[in-house]
């Protein structure tokens, strides 16, 4: 390794560090009782050609999601000792199938036995009406309410349960007083030191383009917000 790239390591080691939470030795011992299972299985050897073989496919424009899983399943017990001693830059280089956003879901569901995506989807579509009538009344996040507003006069019906949810996600922060900006920037640069949305453009647009930004790097584009929280919650817990 190159002196810049020691340095370059280096210097993201403190914003990583940034996102071990009080609950880190739990996540820890449910990585640990997660590989309990597959110990044994692989040997040094074979950790490399399943690596190798991954990389080699993430280089394909539309890589075989079900050839990362593999993959990815197979290297679990490794994975999780290399999270815990590398920056960001040397994780995604080493284990690149963590950029398919399908990947990050499926470690999810590996490590927790939780469909994420989908369990944010049927909590905020049963809540997004309570959160945004509250929103209202205490008025808070009126910019995001006034584009919501517009979202749903201009487009038809079958849009306006996607809305909702959007809304939801963006205006419930600002419900426990808490800085936005810590889970999504709209149309400025990210300056938190744990995994940030960035969203270009009106997020209730069609235009609107998405990305999940950690140390400096975009990792996924998700199709929305909701598979966007979604992924932030994954990478916070995978690198934990």
């Amino acid at each position: 390794m190159s002196p810049a790239e020691g340095n370059s390591s280096q210097a993201q080691k403190p914003a990583k560090k940034a996102m071990m939470s009080d609950g880190k030795e739990a996540v820890i011992q449910v990585h640990t009782s997660a590989t309990s299972a597959i110990k044994g299985i692989e040997d040094s050897y074979s950790i490399q050609m399943h690596v190798a073989r991954m990389k080699e496919e993430c280089k394909i424009a539309h890589p075989n999601i079900d050839i990362l899983k593999e993959k990815m399943k197979r290297t679990f017990a490794e994975r999780v000792g290399f999270i815990q001693s590398h920056s960001t830059s040397d994780i995604l280089q080493e284990f690149p199938a963590l950029q398919h956003i399908s990947i990050i879901f499926t470690e999810i569901e590996h490590i927790f036995k939780v469909d994420v995506d989908k369990r944010l989807l049927e909590s905020f579509g049963k809540a997004a009406d309570k959160i945004i009538a509250e929103a209202k009344r205490r008025r808070l996040g009126k910019e995001i309410l006034l584009q919501y507003q517009t979202a749903l006069s201009q487009e038809c019906e079958e849009t306006h349960k996607g809305h909702s949810v959007c809304a939801a996600i963006l205006l419930l922060p600002y419900l426990f007083h808490e800085n936005p900006d810590r889970l999504y920037v709209i149309d400025k640069v990210a300056n938190a030191p744990t995994p940030v949305l960035l969203i270009s453009g009106n997020p209730f647009s069609a235009g609107c383009e998405i990305s999940l930004h950690i140390d400096g790097m975009d990792i996924v584009k998700p199709e929305d917000i909701s598979m966007g929280v979604g992924a932030l919650l994954g990478i916070y817990f995978i690198f934990a």
